[in-house]
């Protein structure tokens, strides 16, 4: 069904509210234009910031009625809960370290969330919000925004329709360079929460990057991992968390595995890619040329998959908004995250069936994942042995 036609049946737009995301976020901005890129939500309500000087001036920006610029996300869960017009779902776009409460708060009050990655700084956090999910009537879904790409979707097809034979090897990585990675700033106090160990402890790496070069090789190839050796390491000079890991790792289907992490790629812009290696053939797909996923067989010529083409699957053309030739970008794949939570919030409030959209959204037991990963890694480098991760 067509933005239009689901718009059109549900009667209204999806009302949202930001708790994060003001001015001098880092994401905020890429949520705003993603939420509005098919016109099936607006931006009603927030709790902007942490800063109530810098929430407000974000609330007047945005054109958000006063009354509903809230100074916390509990004010802001009570008054939206109280009113006819109240917010339908609400986005977390803060640093993880709050990510569970504000999520199981918003969930308790029956509404849906759409929760930044990684879904929480602890494991214990992200056992505590799946029980949290399971029992709310809200729906909650994970932004692992590279998910959202044709050609990442068009992988997963492939995979899952066999196209490859059984997957035998899985190497990922998202390895960047960028200047603002590279060197600890001179003022510490500047520092991103990324590169502080009070966020989520000196492997913040593995949370901020690390989830989602794990979740983007779950997500195409279907098998969780099972266990991890690790290498955790930091380069930067004055830098208190480690900056690149070495994941060895095997998967549920018996295929091993190579994840790297890195802030300290000197020179790369990006970073995330995937090899995915089975008995009939591979594939191989970079974010820094995402229209194009490239198929692999033994004894043959290389193909190039295209965005957009007919040849592509139904999974993949339902992720394509535009032809051929016209690039379509980060922005559409983020997109593509928002539009299929709202299609899903839309026809679960219609009494309708909303599994094919729930299929394509990373969930809670997808950010669970990651976390058991996360804490298995830091074991297996603090033990150096090999480590089951849970579940």
């Amino acid at each position: 069904m067509s933005a239009p036609e689901i718009l059109e049946r549900f009667g209204r737009r999806l009302r949202v509210g930001f708790v994060g995301g003001g001015a001098g976020s880092v994401i905020g901005r890429t949520h705003l234009l993603a939420l509005r890129a098919d016109g099936l939500a607006e931006l009603v309500a927030g709790c902007l910031s942490s800063d109530p000087d810098r929430a407000d001036a974000s609330a007047r920006a945005l054109l958000l009625p006063p009354e509903r610029s809230y100074p916390d996300w509990r004010t802001m869960i009570e008054r939206e809960r109280d009113r006819a017009d109240g917010i339908d779902v609400a986005v977390i776009i803060t640093p993880p370290l709050y990510h569970a409460e504000i999520a199981e708060g918003f969930l308790a009050a029956g509404m849906s969330v759409l929760c930044e990655k990684p879904m929480t700084a602890t494991l214990a956090e992200a056992e505590a919000l799946t029980k949290a999910v399971e029992s709310s009537t809200g729906l909650f879904a994970v932004t692992h925004c590279y998910t959202g790409y044709p050609m990442v979707r068009e992988a997963r097809h492939l995979v899952r329709s066999g196209a490859l034979g059984e997957i035998r090897l899985v190497e990922g990585q998202f390895a960047g360079g960028e200047p603002s990675l590279l060197r600890e700033p001179g003022d510490p106090s500047t520092r991103h929460w990324r590169f502080r160990a009070s966020a989520m402890g000196r492997a913040s790496l593995l949370g901020e990057i690390g989830s989602h070069v794990h979740n983007i090789v779950e997500y195409v190839t279907g098998h969780r991992v099972t266990e991890v050796s690790a290498h955790l390491s930091t380069v930067a000079a004055r830098r208190e968390v480690y900056d690149n890991a070495y994941l060895t790792v095997g998967f549920g289907n018996g295929a091993a595995g190579r994840l790297w992490s890195s802030f300290v790629a000197a020179g790369a812009e990006h970073g995330l890619e995937f090899r995915i290696f089975g008995d009939d053939g591979s594939l191989h797909w970079r974010q820094d040329d995402p229209e194009y996923l490239w198929l692999l067989r033994p004894g043959r010529g290389m193909t190039r998959v295209s965005r957009g083409m007919a040849t592509t699957s139904g999974f993949s053309q339902a992720a394509t908004r535009i032809r051929p030739g016209h690039p379509e970008g980060y922005l559409m794949a983020f997109a593509n995250i928002y539009r299929d939570c709202a299609h899903a919030v839309m026809r679960t409030r219609l009494g309708e069936d909303a599994s094919r959209e729930l299929a394509a959204l990373p969930d809670v037991r997808d950010g669970l994942s990651t976390m058991r990963l996360l804490e298995a890694a830091v074991a297996a480098h603090e033990s150096g042995r090999t480590v089951p991760v849970g579940g």
